[in-house]
């Protein structure tokens, strides 16, 4: 007979400094607060983190969640999150990937896996199905992603899926991610050091269990919908032929927000060279996609000819193209491809790896630093070679430049002084998307307010940039509503290309987020959850992260921009003479809507407590912070 436990998964507990390993049910009543995925791990990293912890130091607590669908046949049910405070940061430090790691992980019977402490010698976890084994994990040590993924597929057998860390990850580099099947990353905020300070290379599962679902027909004819609402949508259709390299560089060429040359302009004039077209003509051997993708619009690429023969990568999507092209100057699309199969091959994340090199480059550029200071490196725009050799000595901190930018910007801008800091794009020590933010103002206030710093994905919106020609509280107010929106799927570990970016009609997109997702839960557990309660839900972990960084000691002082928004007015383009002006006013008025402190940013003791948070209220007084 099958338990309502049964459908929520199990809690697996691992302590790598005893070997201690405990296995648990999910409490339904947690279950039902906080379902899953990104609601999980935010609510354990505020009780299992407490503000004194090094992200390096065996204290921090590695939090792996899978969402509340995962592993079923829902459409694009496959993703799992990757939890720590983050060593980039500082501060609430998560990442999430597709592929097939979660899938399998819930096949296995697990919703939440919590590692603790730090092996003395490297290993690895085996967890096939009940079995669990912490492994030696010293021939790997020093390996590629792809080497161990290899090496661990051969000694394990078919049907498992790996999540794996490379040198950077060894090496403690800050921009390390976590890398499941070989090229799916879990890239942002540095967890990849983390599972390095652990001395944990790799996580292997194998699951066999079908992952129960309580009512299957009608669990079944909200999945047909789903699919056949993806067949007949004409956007998704685009998305699936182009991808997201495709799709987002024309259009944020075409508004004059490509980030080139570290946001010194809107537009690359090389763009033709290194987008999607150019792809298909030269290097697309076919397209791909995670666990149960309807769609399918990764790439899959190789060159077999030409300097960089041989190189075959999963990509690359439009976050690395502009990381290894416009943002560097670079108009050789098969460099791009390379630096994608480094990065894949190291594990880092592109997005804060290129923003530290564009950084490092218009530092060259200004004379702040030289050829000597850079450790023999030319850095002129668009030298591939140079930009390539940077990727590799950061992985392996060769050298003492290469070794400064692997702690990430804020300290790299600490370390060289002469107002470098002028010049750095990052919040809170993050790099944001290349999407500029003054070419859209209103939808790129997210950058300032992200809980892992400068995000894309805690905030997104249909139409977005129509947000700039409405009222500043209106809009305020609209971007909430969308935060709560984009939040669901990261509760459920769903797609959100599939479920809310790439839908042709906005109507749509809240049937499915809003009536077929809490109705394809509700029929896997049994629960009855509605679309006013998963808004709720969404809330409730808005609340928690800022509590979270509340209690780390950030500020509303920190909730910024960098100067090259707020100061340098776009030189050319249709973004032409626009400079970031509304930071202000959209912080009161985001407070404002979101119920905090109109002065401070912190949450009020009446907004935590009517999302039933008393706890975390409480526990924010005991640290010396005032709630109104």
């Amino acid at each position: 007979m099958t338990n309502q436990e049964d459908y929520l998964g199990k809690r697996l507990e691992i302590n790598l400094s005893t070997g201690q390993i405990k296995i648990s049910p999910i409490d339904p009543a947690f279950a039902r607060k906080y379902i899953g995925g990104r609601g999980f791990t935010s609510r354990l990293q505020y009780d299992l983190i407490p503000k004194e912890v090094d992200p390096l130091g065996p204290e921090n607590v590695l939090i792996i969640a899978t969402g509340g669908l995962v592993g079923t046949l829902a459409a694009s049910a496959a993703r799992v999150l990757f939890a720590a405070r983050s060593p980039l940061t500082g501060i609430l430090g998560d990442a999430n990937s597709g592929g097939f790691f979660g899938p399998i992980l819930r096949r296995a019977g697990y919703s939440i896996v919590i590692i603790r402490g730090a092996a003395k010698k490297p290993v690895y976890l085996w967890i096939n199905d009940d079995h669990i084994e912490i492994r030696d994990a010293s021939p790997l040590w020093g390996k590629d992603v792809l080497e161990t993924d290899k090496t661990l597929h051969k000694t394990l057998g078919p049907g498992v899926s790996v999540a794996a860390i490379g040198q950077a990850g060894e090496n403690l580099v800050h921009i390390a991610g976590i890398v499941c099947d070989r090229d799916h990353l879990a890239a942002r905020t540095g967890v990849g050091a983390v599972m390095g300070s652990k001395k944990l290379k790799a996580i292997a599962v194998r699951g066999s269990k079908p992952v129960p679902v309580k009512d299957r027909d009608t669990f079944m004819k909200y999945v047909k919908e789903i699919e056949k609402l993806e067949a007949e949508d004409k956007r998704a259709q685009d998305f699936a032929k182009r991808g997201t390299m495709g799709t987002l560089i024309d259009h944020h060429t075409a508004i004059g927000g490509l980030n080139t040359l570290n946001y010194q302009y809107g537009q690359f004039k090389y763009k033709e060279m290194i987008d999607s077209e150019a792809l298909s003509e030269q290097y697309l051997v076919r397209t791909t996609g995670c666990y149960k993708c309807p769609l399918k619009p990764d790439r899959y690429s190789r060159m077999d000819e030409g300097e960089y023969a041989g190189t075959e990568v999963g990509g690359p999507e439009y976050n690395t193209t502009v990381a290894f092209g416009s943002g560097v100057g670079n108009k050789n699309l098969a460099a791009i491809l390379k630096g994608n199969e480094l990065a894949n091959r190291y594990g880092l994340d592109v997005l804060d790896l290129g923003g530290v090199i564009a950084f490092s480059m218009e530092l060259y550029q200004r004379g702040i630093i030289t050829q000597e200071d850079a450790d023999g490196l030319d850095l002129t725009w668009g030298n591939y070679h140079e930009v390539l050799e940077l990727v590799d000595r950061i992985a392996f901190r060769r050298g003492p430049f290469a070794d400064l930018l692997a702690n990430g910007i804020k300290s790299t801008i600490e370390e060289i002084g002469h107002n470098a800091g002028r010049y750095a794009v990052h919040v809170k020590g993050m790099t944001p998307a290349p999407l500029d933010a003054r070419a859209v103002q209103v939808y790129n206030f997210r950058y300032a307010v992200g809980s892992r710093g400068a995000d894309h994905l805690r905030i997104s919106a249909p139409g977005g940039y129509l947000l700039d020609d409405m009222p500043i509280d209106d809009a305020a107010a609209k971007l909430r509503y969308w935060q709560n929106m984009v939040a669901i799927p990261d509760l459920m570990g769903l797609c959100k290309f599939i479920y809310t970016y790439y839908t042709e009609k906005v109507e749509t997109v809240i049937h499915k987020e809003l009536e077929i997702i809490p109705a394809l839960y509700s029929a896997m557990t049994g629960f009855d959850v509605t679309g006013e309660e998963l808004h709720e839900i969404a809330m409730r972990i808005t609340n928690i992260e800022r509590a979270h960084n509340c209690r780390l000691g950030l500020t509303e002082k920190d909730d910024t921009l960098p100067p090259r928004f707020t100061e340098d007015p776009m030189p050319d383009g249709p973004s032409k003479g626009k400079v970031y002006k509304i930071l202000e006013p959209m912080k009161r008025a985001w407070y404002k809507v979101q119920e905090w402190d109109i002065e401070t940013g912190i949450p009020t003791r009446a907004r935590l407590e009517e999302l039933g948070l008393k706890d975390i209220a409480d526990d924010l007084e005991t640290h010396g912070i005032n709630l109104t």
